[in-house]
């Protein structure tokens, strides 16, 4: 009989310690208190804007807008414009996995990709926008179109034809998936044939 009086005492305790314990262990912060992430932890994703909230708002710009803000601008040096294009490319391939299994070798190719010819119709650029032509390639601040050149492995080079507006000339300017850039005799060193031939 005693037990069944202390079964009978202890219950209602343990039910309330049933209830309660999981309620304990909950963390409870404050309104107002909460950790703010640093501005680098912000994903990029948040900056895309859909077709659909661009007709809304006029003044809205497109992810690619904003990353190549200063593109061909003649106060920044050439090099910015090739930076800038690969770092478009780089958050493009990151936001749109599936962009890596289509070829994008050509400068056509990244140009549909950009302008929303891919499977998520994601578009990042108008089509009137200064790194494209009417044709709709992404030409370099002279208006020359430019060189893609992949590397496998999600690495691409970018050339600039340069001011004369001609591939493969001295003046050309060709930045690799490193960020370094190759400028006049070490873009274009000679052919092995040509040295040959030379000799």
């Amino acid at each position: 009989m005693k037990k069944l009086t202390l079964v009978l005492l202890a219950l209602p305790m343990l039910i309330v310690l049933v209830i309660l314990f999981p309620l304990t262990r909950m963390k409870t912060v404050p309104w107002g208190s909460q950790k703010k992430s640093p501005a680098s932890e912000i994903p990029v994703v948040a900056a895309v804007t859909t077709a659909s909230s661009a007709n809304d708002s006029a003044a809205s710009a497109w992810l690619g807008e904003t990353i190549l803000r200063g593109y061909a601008d003649t106060n920044l040096p050439p090099q910015n414009d090739l930076t800038l294009m690969s770092r478009l490319m780089d958050t493009t391939l990151l936001l749109l996995k599936g962009a890596a299994n289509q070829p994008l070798a050509a400068n056509e190719d990244w140009a549909a990709l950009f302008r929303g010819q891919n499977a998520a119709r994601e578009r990042f650029l108008p089509d009137h926008h200064a790194a494209l032509n009417s044709q709709g390639q992404l030409v370099d601040r002279w208006g020359t179109p430019l060189f893609f050149h992949a590397l496998g492995g999600g690495r691409y080079e970018v050339r600039s034809a340069g001011p004369d507006g001609r591939l493969w000339t001295d003046d050309d300017l060709h930045r690799n998936p490193d960020g370094s850039f190759r400028r006049g005799s070490e873009l274009n060193p000679p052919s092995l044939l040509e040295t040959r031939g030379s000799k």
